[in-house]
C-alpha cells in the first residue's frame, strides 16, 4: 500500500460505516496480520507516532492547526519491519474528546472499534493516564 486509507468512515448522521475499498484490500494480502491501533485525545499526535512505526515521514495525513485531522479508523498495511512472513496494518484513530464533534457516542464507537481489530493497541496520553482518560 503506497498510502493510507479509510477503514471505518463517520457519516453526517453519525452512524459508521466500512470502506469498501479498505475491505479489498485486506481481502487480498495473503499472510497474518500484525494489527497495531493507536487512541488517545484529538491533537496529540497519534498520526505522527504512527507514521513513525511505518518508518516515514509522510503517510497518515498531519497537520499544524489546532482542528483535528483523522476522521474515523485510517488503515495503512505496511511490510512487518521484523517478520518478513506477516504484514503490519496500523489503524490511526480519530482523536477523542474533540468539542466539534455531533456526536459524543462516537468517541466510545471508535475506540471500542480499534480494540476490537487489533492485535496490540498504543494509547496515546500526555502525562499520566487519568481517571478523565479511562473514561
Amino acid at each position: 500500500m503506497e498510502a493510507p486509507v479509510c477503514l471505518i468512515e463517520n457519516l453526517k448522521d453519525g452512524s459508521l460505516q466500512v470502506n469498501a475499498e479498505a475491505v479489498e484490500i485486506l481481502s487480498k494480502i495473503n499472510q497474518p496480520l500484525v494489527v497495531v491501533a493507536i487512541n488517545g485525545m484529538y491533537r496529540t499526535g497519534k498520526s505522527y507516532l504512527m507514521n513513525k512505526l511505518a518508518g516515514v515521514l509522510k503517510g497518515f495525513e498531519l497537520s499544524a492547526t489546532v482542528q483535528a485531522k483523522t476522521k474515523g479508523i485510517w488503515m495503512w498495511c505496511v511490510p512487518h519491519p521484523k517478520m518478513k512472513e506477516k504484514t503490519l496494518v496500523l489503524l490511526d484513530t480519530e482523536g477523542q474528546g474533540d468539542v466539534q464533534k455531533r456526536n459524543s457516542k462516537n468517541d466510545l464507537k471508535i475506540f471500542c472499534l480499534s480494540v476490537l481489530l487489533s492485535s496490540a493497541l498504543i494509547y496515546n496520553s500526555r502525562g499520566t493516564i487519568d481517571e478523565d482518560a479511562v473514561e
